[in-house]
C-alpha cells in the first residue's frame, strides 16, 4: 500500500466518487500538480493535502504539459514527505499531454509504474503502429511520416508520390502525438495537400505529422481496465462519426455494442493490441475501424490507442451503462488497494451519449434533439458566446439518454446523426 499519491493534472478526476476519494485520503497523503492559474476542483479539495503549481507549455501539446525537471522537483518533495522511500509513493496521471512527462519522472525518481519507453508507444501514432507491425501487420493502415516542407515546395509531386506509396487516392494527414483531431486533414488532391501543409505551417505548435491511407468503415472504441496485462473490463462503443467529423459539425455519439459476437471479436482484438504494446496495469482508450471486405468478411483496422481513461463523455457513460467508474478503478489500482482486484463491469447496453459540436462564430441558438427517449444536456456554452471548433476540447456539451427498448434506443441514436445542437452566425 502506498502512503503518498501525487495526482498530476486533475483531468477527469472530478468523475471520482466521494467514497473512493475518502478511502484514498485515509490511506495516503494526496497531493496534486496544477497549472499556475488553475482552480482546484471542489470535489477534490477536501482530500488534497497540498497543491503544487507549475507553468505548463503547449509547444508540442494540445494542452499545457509540465516541465519534467520542475515536475521531478515536486515529486522529490513528496518522496521526502513519505519518509524518503520512492516505493511508498505513486503517480497518477490521466491527462494525455502529461502522461509522458509523468513517465519520465517515474524513471528519474525510481517510482514504480509505466516508464517512458512504454508510454511513448501510446503517445506517438507512428511508434504504436511500428510496435504493432511486428505482431499484427494485417490490422494496420498503410502510413508514413509527413514532410510539411515537401508539401509546400512541390504539392503535386509529393501527392503523386504519397498516393503511389500508400496505394490510396484519399489520404489523411494528422499529428503523431496530438489529440482531438487538431489539424487533421482529408487529402484528395494536391490542392488539399498544400492547404493542409499551410495550416500546419501557420500553427504555433511544433507537432510531427504522419500521412495514412483513409480507411472507410464504422468507427469503434474500446475503453478498458487492465490488470497484469489482462483486460478485465472493456466498454466497447460504436461511434456515430469520427473525431474529424465532429470538428466539422457532427455530434460525436456513442452506442454500446449489443451484438455478442461482434463484442467478442472486438474484445479479443483489443486484448491483442494491449498485449502487443506491453501494457500491464491501468486504463486504455483504443479506437479502430470495422468494415466488411468484398467477400463479406469482417475487417478490423487499428487507428490509435492511449494509456488513459477515455476523455469527454467516456467515464460517466461507462459508469451509467456498466456500473464501473474507471477513475475510481485507477485510483485504487495506483494505490495498491486490494479493492482494485474486485473491479468489474456489467453491461446494461441501454445508454447513448453524444459530445455536441460547437461550430464557429457567435452562438444565436441552442437546439433540442428530436428523439423519443428522455434526455439531459450538460450545456457548456450559451447564446452570445463566440466559438471556434478546432478539436474535441471545443464542444457545446454532453447529451445523455437511456432507454430499455433497444429498438427505440437505436432509432434515437440514428436521429442524432442529423442533429444540429448549435446555430452560429
Amino acid at each position: 500500500m502506498k502512503t503518498g499519491l501525487v495526482l498530476i493534472s486533475q483531468a477527469y478526476l472530478g468523475f471520482a466518487t466521494e467514497r473512493t476519494l475518502e478511502r484514498a485520503a485515509s490511506q495516503a497523503r494526496l497531493s496534486i500538480v496544477l497549472h499556475a492559474d488553475e482552480a482546484l476542483h471542489p470535489k477534490l479539495a477536501p482530500y488534497v493535502s497540498e497543491v503544487h503549481r507549475l507553468t505548463g507549455r503547449t509547444l508540442r501539446n494540445l494542452q499545457p504539459a509540465f516541465d519534467v525537471d520542475e515536475l521531478t522537483e515536486v515529486v522529490g518533495y513528496e518522496i521526502a514527505a513519505a519518509g524518503g522511500d520512492p516505493a511508498r509513493v505513486a503517480l497518477l496521471c490521466q491527462q494525455e499531454d502529461n502522461v509522458l512527462p509523468t513517465a519520465h519522472v517515474r524513471r528519474r525518481t525510481g517510482i514504480v509504474g509505466d516508464g517512458p519507453e512504454l508510454v511513448e508507444r501510446f503517445r506517438d501514432k507512428v511508434l504504436m503502429k511500428r510496435a504493432l507491425a511486428e505482431r499484427m501487420p494485417w490490422a494496420l493502415p498503410r502510413y508514413r511520416g509527413f514532410s510539411t516542407a515537401r508539401a509546400v515546395a512541390d504539392p503535386e509531386g509529393y501527392h503523386r508520390e504519397l498516393t503511389a506509396e500508400l496505394g490510396a487516392d484519399t489520404l489523411i494527414v494528422k499529428p503523431t502525438a496530438a489529440a482531438g483531431s487538431l489539424n487533421v486533414a482529408v487529402v484528395s488532391d494536391a490542392r488539399d495537400l498544400a492547404e493542409a501543409a499551410e495550416r500546419i505551417r501557420s500553427d504555433e505548435r511544433e507537432f510531427e505529422y504522419e500521412v495514412d491511407e483513409l480507411i472507410e468503415g464504422t468507427m469503434y472504441q474500446c475503453d478498458s481496465f487492465v490488470r497484469d496485462g489482462r483486460v478485465v473490463f472493456s466498454g466497447i462503443l460504436e461511434l456515430g462519426c469520427s473525431n474529424f467529423d465532429f470538428v466539422q459539425g457532427r455530434p460525436l455519439s456513442v452506442y454500446p455494442v449489443t451484438d455478442e459476437e461482434l463484442y467478442r471479436r472486438l474484445f479479443e482484438f483489443n486484448q491483442d493490441v494491449v498485449s502487443a504494446l506491453g501494457f500491464r496495469d491501468g486504463s486504455t482508450h483504443h479506437e479502430l475501424f470495422v468494415r466488411r471486405d468484398g467477400e463479406g468478411e469482417l475487417r478490423l483496422t487499428f487507428l490509435e490507442i492511449a494509456a488513459r481513461v477515455p476523455g469527454g463523455l467516456g467515464v460517466p457513460f461507462h459508469e451509467r451503462n456498466s456500473g464501473i467508474n474507471l477513475i475510481d478503478a485507477n485510483i485504487l489500482l495506483t494505490l495498491g488497494d486490494p479493492l482494485a482486484d474486485t473491479v468489474r463491469g456489467e453491461r446494461r447496453n441501454n445508454v447513448v451519449s453524444a459530445l455536441l459540436p460547437v461550430g464557429r462564430g457567435r452562438i444565436v441558438s441552442l437546439n433540442q434533439p428530436d428523439i423519443t427517449s428522455g434526455y439531459s444536456i450538460d450545456w457548456r456554452v450559451g447564446v452570445g458566446d463566440v466559438v471556434d471548433s478546432r478539436s474535441l476540447i471545443d464542444n457545446a456539451g454532453i447529451l445523455t439518454f437511456a432507454n430499455d427498448d433497444p429498438v427505440v434506443l437505436r432509432e434515437d441514436f440514428e436521429k442524432l446523426q442529423s442533429y444540429v445542437p448549435v446555430v452560429c452566425e
